[in-house]
């Protein structure tokens, strides 16, 4: 009797061995097949950003959004949208109320063309602020080298590196965030001296430099001018 009822209750051991078993499998699947539709939901989102992206900064160069506090007033109001709220400081400096005027007269409305073409900003904030500015910053980084070229020999020191800079980039442009913004990737780009600075840094690096070589710097500006006379 003992036996029998050992050898029922083994068999049903079994099957509920073979059933959990079963059900770790199907479990196992159901996870695999959620985590792939994901990826791939994920990564038909990234190229809809990025494609759009692309093509949106091809109409714009808003190059003062590379600035630290820039991007994060710009990303503030990007969570503020996600959560219907308004995002606005009584007391904003004029890179801020920039940031503000690009935002509503321009930004939002490609937002609302990435929906409809869907992508959903809410969540996703920090993902398309950061492919945003990656596309600005190697865009303008392009745009820069064409248009000055690559004007620091090879081997140069740093100080050689900003005494092209001066020479190269127009006076007005010397410390625009575009073009700060470039001459750091540069410098990173053709590993001067082991360029690590941030770009605060690097620009007050290049006020001092900038300030101790004043009286050279202005007789250089004269020659200039004096050249372009016949």
């Amino acid at each position: 009797m003992f036996q029998t009822l050992k050898k029922k209750f083994e068999a049903k051991q079994a099957v509920w061995a073979a059933e959990t078993q079963r059900r770790i499998r199907e479990y196992a699947e159901q996870e695999r097949k959620a985590s792939l539709e994901k990826m791939e939901k994920e990564q038909m989102l990234q190229r809809i950003l990025n494609e759009e992206v692309n093509k949106y900064l091809r109409t714009v160069h808003p190059t003062f959004l590379l600035k630290p506090e820039a991007y994060k007033a710009l990303l503030n109001m990007l969570h503020a949208r996600s959560e219907g709220l308004m995002s606005l400081s009584i007391t904003m400096t004029k890179e801020m109320r920039k940031v503000y005027s690009f935002y509503h007269n321009e930004l939002e409305i490609f937002l609302k063309l990435l929906e409809k073409k869907g992508f959903k900003l809410e969540g996703k904030e920090d993902l398309f602020l950061t492919t945003f500015l990656n596309t600005l910053r190697e865009n303008n980084y392009k745009k820069c080298l064409e248009h000055y070229g690559d004007f620091v020999p090879e081997g140069s020191s740093i100080l050689e590196a900003f005494e092209r800079y001066f020479d190269v980039v127009d006076d007005h442009l010397k410390y625009e965030s575009g073009n700060v913004d470039f001459f750091a990737t540069y410098l990173n780009r053709k590993e001067i001296a082991d360029f690590t600075w941030t770009k605060s840094r690097l620009k007050r690096k290049l006020k001092h430099y900038e300030s101790v070589n004043k009286d050279r710097f202005k007789m250089k500006q004269l020659e200039r001018r004096l050249e372009n006379i016949s």
